[in-house]
């Protein structure tokens, strides 16, 4: 009898031959998984090892985490399952992108214990330091932040950029207390800069003709009819509607915001003409759902974690292949289809882009 990570294994290399008549070198290959709330040793490493072995087996352009990467708790154990799930995903010649999700600073513990104080609290730079190393020299930040957390990724065989933001943008300072003045676990934002970046570096692409882009999101951008949301993105219109200007081949000036987080921007896509946008995932909601918002798709997948959130959802049961939940990806850019081929709880799904 095999043992039962050979069974796993198992699972993963029969569902990555039947996907592998659906790629090729033409086709953008990719594994999205997101929300594994991992615990140091616990069942993502299973996880991990069947995505190791679907990878092997394929020719992925690249792996992309959601977000929400660990469970919560003391900052010594925080940092450890965020290193050991970031380990376990990394594929040697397979880039792994990381997106910060609202767990990922661990600001709720010290709100939970009611300490007064941050010190439990993951840094931004500690968060790069630990998460983004992967991709360190491959990926493009913004020049004028560069420490920030949002960048993007060429793909040139594939004519593909993945542009993957952060919703939890804000300065990271303390109040005369010792607390965090904003916590990443309730306050979405996407700063002046992101937006700027956004606008102005990542979907400027005159000099990359026929270039399609994929955007990738903890939160969703939008939150109108997404089941699961809490609270709004601040900003969130201004950063859909360069989106839109980008896809439309357009232009999008706004300003407004409060506070800190104040904003002037404008984009001019008129000399690029339109573009593909192929998706724009999130995860965060723990459920899978499709929506449109200006022709153009937002897509989330379900929590790897053993987590059953809602009753819509697929049960869930630790010690068999449901305990997990991932995508294998393929964007079929002449059929302008993206077909999701799951690997445990949930079904499969096809999404139209054109």
């Amino acid at each position: 009898m095999p043992n039962f990570e050979e069974t796993y294994e198992q699972v993963a290399a029969a569902e990555a031959e039947k996907v592998a008549a659906l790629q090729s070198d033409d086709t953008l290959n990719f594994i999205f998984i997101t929300d594994p709330h991992h615990q140091p040793g616990g069942n993502m490493l299973r996880t991990a090892s069947m995505i190791r072995e679907a990878a092997g087996r394929l020719k992925l352009d690249f792996i992309v985490c959601g977000g929400d990467i660990s469970i919560n708790g003391i900052k010594p154990e925080v940092i450890e399952a965020q290193q050991q799930i970031t380990e376990a995903l990394n594929v040697s010649g397979t880039p792994l992108l990381m997106v910060k999700g609202n767990h990922d600073d661990n600001s709720i513990y010290d709100y939970n214990q009611n300490s007064g104080r941050a010190d439990h609290v993951v840094y931004p730079e500690e968060w790069r330091e630990l998460a983004l190393k992967p991709v360190q020299g491959i990926a493009q930040f913004d020049a004028a932040h560069p420490t920030r957390l949002y960048y993007y990724v060429d793909f040139p065989l594939k004519k593909t950029r993945v542009v993957v933001l952060d919703c939890t943008d804000h300065p990271y300072t303390l109040n005369d207390t010792g607390e965090l003045n904003y916590l990443g676990q309730w306050h979405y934002v996407f700063s002046s800069g992101q937006l700027e970046w956004l606008a102005r570096e990542a979907l400027a692409m005159g000099s990359q003709p026929y270039w399609s882009v994929l955007i990738v999101s903890h939160v969703p951008i939008l939150q109108e009819g997404v089941m699961g949301t809490d609270h709004a993105v601040r900003n969130d219109e201004a950063l859909w509607g360069i989106i839109k200007a980008f896809r439309e081949g357009g232009v999008s000036t706004s300003q407004g915001g409060e506070g800190e987080f104040t904003y002037q921007v404008a984009a001019d896509f008129s000399e690029q003409g339109p573009r593909t946008v192929i998706g724009c995932l999130f995860g965060h909601v723990h459920v899978d759902q499709v929506l449109y918002k200006d022709n153009i798709p937002m897509i989330s997948t379900l929590n790897a974690c053993t987590h059953r959130e809602f009753p819509e959802c697929p049960e869930r049961e630790e010690g068999t292949v449901s305990e997990t939940a991932f995508d294998i990806m393929t964007a079929d850019f002449k059929k302008a289809e993206l077909k999701a081929h799951r690997i445990g709880a949930g079904a499969h799904r096809t999404v139209d882009f054109s």
